[in-house]
């Protein structure tokens, strides 16, 4: 209880019954436990002080031993406290992080700190007014030893540098609340403490909190924290020791990447990063310019459009073309993993650049519709600055520039660090971190691909180590992977695109050889797989001609009519070679043989990709108009199966002591605990001063 006008505080993050989140949070519950529950006999009195802001005790004598035994005892509980400390507390400081820039784990830790006790808003003492004070005191460049650099007013200032000032703004309005709400009693000034466990790590240059981190407890004194990403249930004592090892409790724990089921996904593909073929509405408003000033790849489809009508178009794409409909049917049909191609562009953006941003609120909520369905999820870099292989898939078609220029690679890797703490900040939904899709082996030495690969590998696994660590073979043989890969990788995987319709051959194929290719293909990968590291076929479809509308690119033909520039002839098993009716993109005009090959084509891959290999990912989810691609369409129309349903929902499980009331001076292994379970890396320190 703090006196302070906020009546009860309990909970995670702090809920009070004076100030309206506790009532906001017994609300969602009410509707997760059904509507009748344990603290349904408070409910008016709780709404009666949440909307009078009253301090009030009266009535609620049994309220802190139901909070306690139900986040101590019950999922929905904990899930109803993650939603309003998520949407209140975490989603609006990790904004604001984002928009000064900061990167480091101690910084993003802090303004989650700040954010739950100042408020993240713009108030006289809230986060976003301490932000503001911060940088505006910087009037030149300050360096530092961070190793990363902000730009403040048009200065370059270290990143630590830049903390420290604002963990003095902080101090100050500790000490001198702006707020007159603020100013009663001394109990802001009591909770100088949070600033002093922080200053120590600075101190300690704990700055990148992978594993532990050395803070201080409620008294000063020394303690090393050990983090999990895995929102899991631990065991307090086992956990966290004062006494024992970081090493010693990651011993103790368990990866969630153990015993996991062959993975059955699908590519949540042209999505984040727009291709023709997948949505050609998009592309055919352009049909009636000249065709050298078409778009061709977003990057032009932005360009053309200009910033303003493409984020508009593009907005309305990101929010319609995918639905929570589609992931619950994907997982109805048996479909347990996602794959969502994500460029570059939503993570690191240059004024130059006519690309648009916004995706990432459209990522986190296929990540929250994951959740609820219960799909796991990898996100794949689909796109590198510069193009990593010139095709429209990369984001830019024509010349590839990616490993040019070392700026690219930063740029790369940057893009990586942040998708990678999206991973972190949805642990319990994402298990795999695809660094780069196909980057051209044609074009890049192998030898510098794997150096960008272990410097991704080193900058993943250090943030992210219970996660898959997963990268593209470039195109090479299986027999050449060996190349690829580092002896002291872990949890990693070798992902393979297998298609047989990209090549002037193998569109000649008749429908008994393309089969037999599915198995002469796949053999010297099923042996990598037992013999290396597992490998899953991240892409592959029905198709075996190149008919469908754009899959060449914008304004290409197919090499099955002869219509596409460079050869003098079709190239098909036919001797009149038509994209029409079978080959064409109706699939009502399918006959029925036709369908009963898709089937078999389709089934002969399975039989591999399912039962020898770590698993698989369709291209694509859906497509306006190419039938091949579409797996709903195809489980629907029966040429792709349906698998029993793995995907099942679960609540998160959270050990959360429940009770926390500032007056008194928490047991710091418990609060430590807490942090362990509740915490995504960055943010651990924060739930720990509550």
């Amino acid at each position: 209880m703090h006196g302070d006008g906020r009546g009860i505080t309990a909970g995670i993050a702090g809920f009070c019954t004076g100030t309206g989140d506790a009532w906001e949070m017994i609300k969602i519950y009410h509707q997760l436990s059904g509507g009748t529950d344990d603290f349904s006999p408070m409910d008016s009195i709780l709404e009666k002080y949440a909307n009078s802001n009253s301090d009030s005790q009266a009535g609620l004598e049994d309220y802190c031993k139901v909070f306690a035994d139900l986040g101590k005892n019950d999922a929905k509980f904990r899930q109803a406290q993650d939603k309003i400390r998520d949407e209140t507390y975490l989603a609006p400081s990790q904004k604001l992080a984002d928009q000064v820039g900061l990167k480091l784990s101690i910084s993003q830790g802090q303004m989650y700190d700040t954010g739950l006790m100042h408020g993240p808003g713009d108030d006289p003492d809230g986060l976003a007014s301490i932000i503001k004070e911060t940088s505006e005191s910087f009037t030149s460049n300050q360096t530092g030893d961070s190793g990363s650099t902000l730009t403040i007013n048009g200065n370059q200032v270290d990143e630590i540098v830049w903390l420290k000032k604002f963990l003095e703004v902080r101090s100050d309005h500790l000490t001198n609340p702006r707020d007159p709400e603020n100013q009663g009693g001394n109990y802001w000034a009591q909770t100088l403490y949070r600033i002093e466990s922080y200053q120590n790590a600075i101190d300690q240059k704990e700055y990148k909190w992978t594993s532990s981190v050395k803070l201080l407890d409620n008294d000063g004194g020394p303690i090393t924290v050990t983090c999990s990403k895995s929102l899991r249930k631990h065991d307090t004592e086992s956990t966290l020791d004062e006494s024992s090892s970081s090493e010693d409790v990651t011993d103790m724990q368990t990866s969630k990447l153990n015993n996991l089921e062959t993975i059955r996904g699908v590519n949540i593909g042209g999505v984040f990063l727009i291709e023709p073929f997948i949505k050609p509405s998009l592309f055919d408003q352009f049909l009636s310019m000249s065709e050298p000033d078409r778009p061709v790849d977003e990057w032009t489809f932005t360009s053309v459009l200009g910033k303003e009508e493409a984020r508009r178009q593009l907005e309305e794409h990101w929010d319609t073309f995918i639905t929570k409909e589609h992931l619950e049917t994907l997982a109805e049909d048996g479909i347990n993993w996602i794959r969502i191609p994500i460029g570059y562009w939503a993570f690191n953006l240059t004024k130059d650049e006519p690309f648009v941003d916004g995706q990432i609120p459209y990522v986190e909520r296929i990540l929250e519709w994951s959740r609820d369905v219960g799909l796991k999820v990898e996100l794949d870099l689909h796109g590198a600055p510069g193009s990593q292989n010139g095709y429209d898939n990369s984001g830019r078609r024509g010349t590839p520039e990616w490993l040019l220029s070392r700026v690219n690679v930063d740029r790369t890797l940057d893009a990586l660090t942040k998708m990678t703490q999206l991973a972190v900040d949805w642990d319990d939904v994402v298990y795999g971190i695809q660094i780069l899709n196909e980057p051209s082996r044609w074009k890049w030495a192998v030898s510098d691909i794997l150096e960008f690969y272990n410097e991704a590998y080193d900058l993943v696994h250090n943030m992210a180590p219970d996660t898959y660590f997963m990268i593209h073979d470039t195109f090479l043989s299986p027999n050449d992977w060996p190349s690829l890969v580092s002896s002291n990788w872990t949890n990693a995987l070798m992902d393979t695109h297998i298609y047989q319709m990209f090549d002037d051959y193998m569109v000649t194929l008749n429908e008994t050889t393309h089969i037999e290719m599915v198995k002469t293909m796949a053999e010297n990968i099923t042996k990598f797989d037992r013999s290396q590291f597992g490998v899953v076929v991240g892409e592959f479809s029905a198709a075996t001609h190149d008919c469908t509308k754009y899959i060449n690119g914008f304004g290409r033909g197919s090499r099955w009519d002869g219509s596409i520039e460079g050869i003098d002839r079709p190239h098909c098993p036919f001797e009149s070679c038509s994209c029409t009716g079978d080959y064409g993109g109706n699939y009502t005009e399918f006959s029925d043989h036709y369908k009963r090959f898709l089937k078999r084509y389709v089934d002969a891959q399975l039989q591999i990709y399912d039962q020898e290999i770590a698993g698989w990912f369709y291209w694509n989810f859906r497509t306006e108009s190419a039938p091949e691609w579409d797996y709903l369409l195809g489980v629907e129309q029966g040429w792709i199966p349906k698998f029993p349903r793995t995907a099942l929902a679960k609540p998160k499980e959270i050990n959360t002591d429940g009770i926390m009331e500032a007056t008194e001076a928490m047991d710091i292994s418990a609060a430590a605990a807490s942090v362990v379970a509740l915490a995504p890396i960055g943010m651990a320190l924060a739930l720990a001063f509550i």
